[in-house]
């Protein structure tokens, strides 16, 4: 059995968060607006929320790649 590992935790927690600000504002703006939001060359929380998918990604990966090598028998 698989014990508790922090990394993927935070992992999940960020990939369920992240897509609640592309959510919130498709439904407030509209599809054409959060396609800008995408597109435009500012710094947006669209743009941030990608980042923040990518990193819950890294956590993940890193989390199983910790837990294979903490519990391996050597």
């Amino acid at each position: 059995m698989r014990r508790p590992n922090v990394l993927t935790a935070f992992g999940v927690l960020f990939l369920v968060t992240a897509p609640v600000i592309p959510l919130q504002d498709l439904v407030v703006w509209g599809p054409e607006m959060v396609e800008f939001f995408y597109i435009s060359p500012e710094i947006t929380a669209e743009k941030l929320s990608i980042g923040v998918i990518i990193v819950g990604v890294i956590f993940i990966i890193i989390g199983y790649i910790k837990a294979e090598a903490l519990y391996t028998v050597k």
